[in-house]
């Protein structure tokens, strides 16, 4: 069976059997932690105007089932079924402790089963055969283990917590209560107002294993999975258990299978995300969204910020979410947790879980258009928040071209600090300089979106009568998994020689790849001295050839000669390249790096649609010649550049 996830309220956890395996520590609450429990629930006993439904959950308890034998005082043993505690044995026990004080103080002796039905759980320890028999009669300042002495202290802070209270007997009684009674029907003890995170792991899973994942933070449990069991909890699907009911939950619980697992195709998902996001259960990005959109429309915190307000005050009266919920690994759980907040009932079952396949049907509708997906995809790589992109696509709902016209502009301001520069003939440029710190992001940026923006021409046809945009049937999609799991970077297309060649194997591997690839130039072919100084350097230790002489003797008969850096540093001498051809490309000769390029994309390595054309020279079909990259070049693809893109960058001057 796979792990399960329940709330169960404490009188569901009566009559029940636990067993404390010996590889966990014995018990050790302070007395801080003893009533900071006791706190919670008496501040949840009395708090106003609660729900009938509404309850208090404790932290999770992560259980296996087991079987022991139990010894009692007179020797005899007895088979007995119940949980093995994997995780929560602190809490369980502080609630025994609480329960032994009550039963002696509260109902004067009587077993807990005369008044509300069930006994109280049991609590034995591999280590202690005999702690169930102490649990129920705890003496103080007892030294006999350090168990007991733990055990006993808890029992005299429980004791002396309820003698600081002004009315005892009803502290007492609410307690109780709360406890093991149903809030606001005190005839029903099967469901109490105090619940537990119930975690079952998997038949088969070592129990030691968990234990050990648990503390070190590396528990299974996650948002998602204690978000399930709020929602599939059978309390919100009627008492009566009929055959309507188990198909409401069960379509719940086949929609929530249908979201994971689309959610599960990796091109799906890293259009959604920055990065690889590892989250366990990819539902759990919905969750995690839907919290942030509240944080970011929190009416108390845009109260705050147009209004002052003594924050040390406001806080104790009127928190922000984010300030009620945390900010750790489970606030997300605690943000639907406060939202059910005792509405317990399928008319809120029905409009939560419609928030969430909203949420979801929008990332398939972004994932679907091939505008959208492209825009979108392109913004969140950028670090844009899918909160906020969100919210853009839903404050703007008039039509599809007002979301399109919306993403347009919100990518438009992130190159509103691109610059233009006058050329010698007076004509304006993108002044992009890839030496330029500031400018390397613009650069990065541009150059994925003209990759992006050359697939939507590609899968966008208007129709010239109505002039309006229809997708062809036949979509290809940026493969944001590829680019985004690789280490792309910006990369010369000429060979710019900032890292020189320094030693001579090197020096000779870049030689022999230059005669190989330009054994078609008729100039190199012809230069028979250029050919005797190459065999000096290579074949002759004490050869005084200069490497830095002959490698830019080839660089201008390939014609890639210019003293012009700026020029070289501009956009149009830069391309999108991953680490690893980069690695293999260096300061290669164009027709070097064109042949990378071209053998790379033959075996399947993803190549940014522009980057591979570009090297293929698709966009200069006048060019007498395809090995080769010269100033031309560079000036007529940055004008390329700047006219692909002209609807996302400032106007020229």
């Amino acid at each position: 069976m796979d792990n399960t996830i329940k709330l169960y309220s404490i009188s569901e956890l009566l009559e029940r059997n636990f067993y404390i395996p010996s590889y966990q520590r014995g018990y050790r609450w302070t007395k801080q932690q003893v009533e900071d429990l006791l706190n919670d629930i008496y501040g949840f006993a009395i708090k106003p105007n609660k729900s009938s439904k509404e309850f208090y959950c404790l932290q999770p308890v992560v259980v296996k089932p087991h079987k022991w034998a139990r010894k009692h005082i007179n020797s005899n043993t007895k088979n007995v079924d119940g949980w093995e505690l994997v995780d929560g044995q602190q809490r369980l026990t502080t609630l025994r402790v609480l329960f032994t004080y009550l039963i002696k103080e509260h109902l004067k002796g009587d077993p807990l089963k005369k008044e509300y039905g069930k006994d109280v759980f049991k609590v034995e320890y591999e280590t202690r055969e005999d702690t169930e028999h102490f649990l129920n009669n705890i003496t103080e300042n007892n030294t006999e283990t350090i168990d007991y002495y733990h055990i006993s202290n808890a029992y005299k802070y429980i004791r002396e917590w309820f003698e600081k209270q002004e009315s005892q007997r009803g502290v007492r009684e609410a307690i109780i209560n709360t406890l093991v009674y149903k809030h606001g029907d005190v005839n029903n003890p099967i469901k109490g107002a105090v619940q537990v995170i119930w975690y079952q792991i998997e038949d088969g899973k070592n129990p030691i294993d968990t234990f050990i994942r648990i503390n070190l933070g590396k528990i299974s449990l996650t948002n998602s999975e204690l978000i399930k069991a709020l929602f599939l909890q059978e309390v919100n699907f009627g008492a009566d258990k009929n055959e309507l009911a188990k198909l409401r939950q069960l379509e719940i619980a086949n929609e929530w299978d249908r979201i994971e697992n689309t959610l599960q195709d990796d091109d799906f998902w890293w259009f959604l995300n920055k990065g690889e996001n590892k989250k366990a259960s990819r539902i759990e990005l919905i969750f995690d969204l839907i919290k942030n959109v509240a944080i970011k429309n929190d009416p108390e915190l845009i109260y705050r910020k147009n209004n002052p307000v003594d924050l040390d005050e406001r806080r104790k009266t009127n928190p922000t979410i984010e300030e009620a919920i945390g900010t750790d690994q489970f606030a997300t759980f605690r943000f639907f947790y406060q939202r059910f907040d005792g509405k317990i009932d399928f008319s809120f079952i029905k409009k939560e879980w419609s928030t969430i396949t909203d949420y979801f049907n929008t990332f398939l509708e972004w994932y679907n258009n091939p505008v959208w997906y492209h825009y979108i995809g392109f913004l969140i790589y950028c670090g844009e928040s899918v909160v906020d992109l969100f919210d853009l696509t839903h404050s703007n709902t008039n039509s599809k071209d007002d979301i399109t016209k919306a993403l347009i502009n919100r990518i438009k301001t992130r190159f509103n600090g691109v610059k233009w520069a006058i050329d010698e003939n007076k004509l304006p440029y993108l002044d992009l300089s890839y030496a330029k710190a500031k400018q390397k992001q613009y650069i990065k940026e541009l150059l994925l979106l003209l990759n992006i923006q050359y697939i939507i021409d590609q899968s966008i046809v208007k129709k010239s009568d109505t002039g309006k945009s229809e997708s062809k049937n036949i979509i290809f999609k940026f493969p944001f998994k590829s680019f985004k799991e690789e280490n792309w970077d910006v990369e010369h297309i000429d060979s710019f020689t900032e890292n020189p060649l320094s030693d001579k194997p090197t020096q000779i591997e870049w030689l022999t790849t230059a005669q190989s690839d330009l054994e078609d130039v008729e100039e190199f072919r012809k230069d028979f001295k250029l050919s005797d100084r190459i065999k000096s350097f290579m074949e002759d230790d004490k050869s005084k050839e200069s490497f830095e002489l002959i490698q830019g003797e080839i660089i201008r008969i390939a014609g890639e000669e210019t003293n012009d850096e700026a020029l070289k540093n501009n956009i149009g001498n830069l391309t999108l390249l991953d680490a690893e051809t980069n690695r293999s490309y260096g300061n290669a000769l164009f027709p070097t790096k064109r042949r990378i390029i071209i053998k790379k994309d033959m075996n399947g390595t993803f190549i940014p649609i522009w980057t591979k054309n570009l090297f293929l020279k698709y966009f200069d079909l006048k060019s007498g010649s395809r090995t080769k990259w010269n100033e031309s070049d560079i000036k007529n693809y940055r004008n390329i550049i700047a006219d692909k893109l002209k609807d996302f960058l400032p106007a020229k001057p």
